[in-house]
């Protein structure tokens, strides 16, 4: 795919969470690309050498639990004495196990919450916090899921987790308004950050689901980070508190099977159509 969006983020500081793989770890290169100093956070430390291996003396690396606002505040911390102050942050981290309403524990639902929600929180708080001691504004993105919008069998917690999510990007954008720190939010469908080979199940679902997406293929994890450097950009300079769908199309129906065929005479009257035996 050729790509000919271009942005400038010379001398600019992003936090990257979520960094170890798929759509983390594309975002930290664009970033990387586009001049920015890059902070990569995970808990995968094996994957975060991976994603800034050859990346060069931009690309620092921080082991952390999100979930733990201890290793947030020194998570914060490092950035300050690393880099001086802090631009961008991408609330990218977040955990989707895949499990039956009847059979869901609350340890997992526990965990779920505590990486997509307290994790997001403490992470805007901090961000926030020293965006606002550098006086100079700033950009958090979050993250959101195309399932926050519809119903899907064994996601009761992601999904869920991920429409308090969206909520609290809108108070936090209200709030963090005065400071010239805009908060929105990325809303993925189905990214192809599958592990391959797919496992049996995975692919004899994705097989019958993708051709029903009005794109009829999945997204690039690359037209994710285009969508969020646009955000972190001067070019989204009056969006705030927004939630962005980059999901082929997928929250607003699905493909047509054939053309669209009207065969109900009741509205003939409506459309003019005159029939014929």
């Amino acid at each position: 795919m050729t790509k000919n969006i271009k942005f400038d983020f010379t001398g600019k500081v992003t936090i990257v969470t979520g960094a170890a793989r798929g759509i983390g770890r594309e975002m930290v290169k664009a970033f990387i690309q586009a001049g920015s100093f890059v902070m990569a956070v995970d808990r995968d430390q094996e994957g975060l050498l991976e994603t800034c291996q050859r990346l060069g003396d931009r690309c620092r690396q921080a082991v952390a639990d999100i979930r733990n606002k201890n290793e947030v505040a020194g998570l914060m911390q490092a950035v300050k004495e690393a880099f001086g102050g802090l631009d961008i942050c991408v609330n990218n981290a977040a955990v989707a196990p895949h499990t039956a309403l009847l059979e869901e524990s609350v340890e997992v639902w526990d965990t779920v919450y505590a990486v997509n929600c307290r994790g997001t929180f403490l992470m805007t708080q901090a961000a926030a916090r020293l965006m606002i001691e550098g006086g100079k504004g700033g950009r958090i993105i979050n993250f959101s899921s195309a399932a926050a919008k519809r119903g899907s069998a064994g996601s009761a917690a992601y999904a869920s987790s991920r429409a308090a999510t969206e909520s609290f990007s809108r108070v936090a954008a209200i709030e963090l308004a005065p400071h010239n720190i805009l908060v929105n939010t990325v809303s993925p469908g189905l990214i192809d950050t599958q592990p391959k080979p797919l496992p049996p199940d995975m692919k004899k679902g994705l097989e019958a689901r993708i051709p029903t997406l009005p794109l009829a293929r999945p997204g690039w994890v690359s037209e994710v980070s285009d969508l969020v450097l646009f955000l972190a950009s001067d070019a989204s300079s009056y969006m705030t508190g927004a939630v962005i769908s980059v999901d082929g199309g997928s929250s607003v129906g699905v493909r047509p099977a054939g053309p669209v065929v009207d065969d109900d005479i009741r509205y003939d009257w409506v459309t003019g159509v005159h029939r014929t035996e």
